[in-house]
């Protein structure tokens, strides 16, 4: 049993790895179809996990508001879709969303991995701002 949850943790690493670095947080304005997708997916996948009440008084109060930025970023990105394509876009991330969250084997786990992907991506903000 317990290496099945250190096999489901190592999966969730891996499928959230290539979104926390910094390389992808600051090319977010030219991402394709794809990177949206999975990057909205990985945004609504950490704001239902910030929203868990188990969750809440584990959190630093940056992570929220971090997590609330680089989903406005990745909204901001897919704008320039037609709204019916973003609908489309949005119900592919949605379903990114749900099959990162089966894979998920506690919310815990996936705590870290929302941290440094809100940062980053929120971080990409201010260096374009710069």
């Amino acid at each position: 049993m317990y290496s099945l949850k250190s096999y489901h943790r190592l999966v969730i690493l891996l499928m959230l790895s290539p979104l926390c670095t910094p390389a992808i947080a600051n090319d977010i304005d030219q991402l394709d179809w794809t990177g949206i997708k999975e990057h909205w997916g990985q945004a609504m996948l950490c704001q239902r996990i910030y929203s868990l009440s188990e969750v809440k008084p584990r959190l630093y109060d940056f992570d929220v508001e971090q997590c609330s930025q680089a989903t406005i970023l990745i909204t901001e990105v897919a704008g320039r879709y037609s709204e019916k394509d973003r609908a489309e876009l949005r119900k592919q991330a949605e379903r990114h969303a749900a099959l990162l969250s089966r894979n998920a084997s506690s919310p815990y786990n996936v705590v870290p991995a929302c941290r440094l992907f809100c940062r980053d991506i929120a971080a990409s903000q201010s260096l374009t701002n710069d």
